[in-house]
């Protein structure tokens, strides 16, 4: 364990300029050198793959396929055909297919991937060969039955990439954990500036005095832990909390007592409660002021509270988080704000944010990196 007086000194600094949230040119560059060389979270298996063999889903500002065959292996790929770049799915969504068509000239591939029909074959060079068209695949690995996908082959793989995750919250998944709820909203500010709002263990007391500090409690029971792309704050439930609510078996005691709130990079927010709900909100960037929340509940029926109380809660602990990142957006555009000193209830953001930076100097080469540092020190 790691407390915030021991963090890395390289954590301990001020937080990125404004400008760095309100740059429409930085959008894409993100999608780029953050987006396509993490892991991203795009939800549960059996959720996605409901009643369908074919997901299509928008990832990273790329389309892409999900598909499931005959023996249930979860596979993914560009979704597009290799010999004229048409899109086989037009429209996100789920489809029952059995092959996947090419609408353009009826290139037919199987769901794994593999090409197996071509009308007038016979008229291409005598070179051709059906094994050189397969779909491009994109890297898709599962922890417990939650799916994620990344674009880059150099990153490392999806267990190495959560850290403890699977370790603390192994448990908190059981055969009768199911999808309870699944809220969506858009919110008019950067997406690291919700990020960076749901790492925040400074404004809880504050802001969210009647709908998540309850659940917490006092700062001075905050722990924190840190890996190369997970940070996590761990606190003991309250007592009022645990008189309100039953606790999951076969946890073990730090998970009996404890509430677990997990960032990881570079998007992605996961709780687990001792009551065995698991909680995956996922940002999603729209254009340079504006998001989506994607926000998943999993528990077991029986111990989680009612659909109603559950929808109300977050409903409002989220709207509460949307009044202060929308006023954070348009402060940062008025162009006034220097960056403030980083409290230590504030180090996960500083663990997100040093990321960040990471990921966009090693992708930028040449003039593009002299704007971004001249962004960055813009005081």
């Amino acid at each position: 364990m790691v407390s915030p007086d021991s963090i890395p000194s390289q954590l301990q600094r001020s937080f990125l300029a404004g400008a760095l949230y309100t740059d429409a040119d930085l959008l894409p560059l993100e999608q780029q050198h953050i987006f396509r060389q993490t892991w991203l979270y795009v939800g549960q298996a059996e959720d996605l793959m409901r009643s369908s063999t074919v997901r299509a889903i928008e990832v990273a500002g790329t389309s892409v396929l999900i598909t499931r065959d005959q023996d249930s292996t979860l596979r993914a790929f560009h979704n597009l055909c290799p010999h004229r770049a048409a899109l086989f799915c037009r429209e996100p969504g789920a489809y029952a297919l059995k092959h996947l068509v090419c609408p353009y000239h009826a290139w037919t591939y199987s769901l794994a991937g593999n090409l197996v029909g071509v009308p007038q074959e016979e008229r291409f060079s005598e070179d051709f060969c059906r094994s050189d068209y397969g779909l491009t695949p994109v890297r898709l690995e599962q922890w417990q039955d939650f799916v994620f996908l990344c674009f880059s082959q150099t990153a490392p793989s999806l267990m190495e990439y959560l850290g403890r995750i699977p370790t603390m919250l192994n448990r908190h998944v059981t055969a009768q954990t199911r999808l309870l709820l699944n809220l969506h909203y858009s919110v008019q500010c950067n997406w690291k500036v919700y990020h960076d709002n749901t790492l925040c263990d400074y404004h809880v007391a504050i802001a969210h005095r009647n709908t998540l500090d309850p659940v917490q409690g006092p700062v001075d029971r905050y722990e924190y832990e840190f890996d190369e792309f997970v940070n996590l704050l761990y606190t003991p439930t309250t007592k009022e909390w645990r008189s309100q609510n039953p606790i999951l078996a076969g946890l073990d005691e730090r998970g009996r007592e404890g509430f677990f709130t997990f960032g990881i990079f570079p998007n992605v927010h996961l709780l687990g409660l001792p009551n065995g709900l698991v909680v995956w909100l996922r940002i999603d960037p729209v254009t340079v002021n504006h998001c989506r929340l994607n926000l998943e509940i999993y528990g077991v029926p029986e111990l989680s509270p009612p659909i109603d109380e559950l929808s109300r809660d977050f409903a409002a602990l989220t709207q509460e988080d949307i009044v202060i990142t929308e006023g954070v957006q348009k402060g940062y555009a008025s162009g006034m704000y220097r960056p403030g000193p980083a409290n230590q209830l504030e180090d996960r953001i500083v663990h997100q944010q040093r990321l960040i930076w990471k990921y966009l100097q090693t992708g930028l080469q040449g003039d593009r990196l002299t704007v971004l540092n001249e962004m960055k020190a813009l005081k």
